[in-house]
């Protein structure tokens, strides 16, 4: 009789699942071994984004330090009180703090200011608006200016912003030979829709502490004319800040608010290029407590370290290298440096 197949026997199927179980281990190595190299990639391309968009960052932001109108060498007044308040003084257009202790320097505490312990800070003062023409002579207690804008209402306080300016704004008048460093107080549109009157009082905060200066009867150096101008200044504390996660960040204060820039930044290391002998060259890079005059920073380097977002992208603490020294990383994140150097353009010959 002929005989049917009624099914496989247990042999055939023992094989059939053991090919199968072969297999299968093959495509989920390949799955995982997929998986990893792409999260290696993520984090890595981000290392990469976030460690170039810091760099150019800071680039942009240090080359404008220390501008003091169309003369870069002339002299500058800051008329401003507590001028020892990192907020207000403006003299220094950059400064910085080399590796932080466990409780950061009072002149940054003072103001909210508390970097990750380890890490530099560095603060710049720059111009933050286009220049506004002056119209007439300044006389003791106000200075002209021309009206390129009205914003009704357009201050934090609900005053109105003319020309960009609000009332306690911190400005510079310059007309390239020399420098004045103001608050601004009052602000009042006079003689036509063209031009502003402001004052600079005592009051305020912080104040003038030289409240009246210019006028014909003046000494030069209190005399600003039609041919000056004014800006508007600002100043930043960069440094490092734990984000909580393992990770830290790039964090800037702008004298009212602290905002996280980029994350992924674990530390940074800030040299400064110092000329020592006035030829206007740089004889030494140092550290921020061994500059000895921050007039005579004319460049900076600046090193980041950038760290994966994700854990375990190693199967064992890597070691890397940082601002010229060898590090075991206390985790199995992986890291990079990037470097650059920066010009102060207000400074360098």
């Amino acid at each position: 009789m002929q005989r049917h197949q009624t099914g496989f026997s247990l042999i055939e199927m023992m094989v059939a699942m053991t090919i199968s179980a072969i297999l299968l281990a093959g495509v989920v190595e390949i799955f995982a071994s997929s998986k990893t190299t792409y999260r290696i990639q993520e984090n890595l391309s981000r290392v990469q984004e976030n460690g170039r968009f810091a760099l150019d960052f800071l680039t942009r932001e240090m080359r404008m330090a220390g501008y003091t109108g169309c003369s870069s060498f002339g002299p500058v007044t800051n008329t401003l009180n507590d001028q020892g308040n990192v907020l207000y003084n403006f003299n220094a257009g950059i400064e910085g703090f080399n590796d932080i202790g466990a409780t950061a320097p009072a002149y940054l505490s003072a103001v909210g200011v508390s970097p990750k312990e380890g890490s530099d800070v560095v603060v710049v003062r720059r111009l933050v608006d286009n220049p506004v023409r002056i119209t007439q002579n300044n006389n003791g207690s106000q200075v002209f200016t021309e009206v390129t804008s009205n914003v009704v209402g357009g201050c934090a306080d609900g005053t109105n912003k003319i020309s960009d300016i609000c009332e306690g704004d911190i400005l510079m008048v310059s007309d390239c030979k020399k420098s004045r460093i103001f608050q601004a107080a009052n602000l009042q549109i006079t003689g036509g829709p063209s031009e502003m009157n402001m004052t600079h009082p005592a009051s305020g905060t912080p104040g003038n502490a030289l409240a009246s200066w210019g006028g014909a009867s003046l000494p030069p150096e209190a005399i600003f004319g039609n041919d000056a101008e004014i800006f508007k200044l600002g100043m930043f504390v960069y440094y490092i800040k734990d984000s909580g996660d393992g990770t830290a960040a790039l964090n800037v204060y702008d004298g009212s608010v602290h905002s996280e820039l980029v994350g992924g930044i674990e530390d940074m290391q800030i040299k400064y290029g110092e000329d020592i002998d006035a030829d206007r060259t740089i004889d030494a890079y140092r550290d921020a407590h061994e500059v000895t005059n921050w007039d005579e920073v004319l460049s900076v380097r600046l090193h980041l370290l950038l760290v994966t977002q994700d854990n375990n992208m190693a199967p064992a603490p890597q070691t890397h290298t940082f601002f010229g020294a060898d590090k075991t990383a206390p985790d199995k994140r992986l890291r990079r440096e990037f470097t650059t150097t920066v010009a102060l353009r207000n400074r360098a010959s």
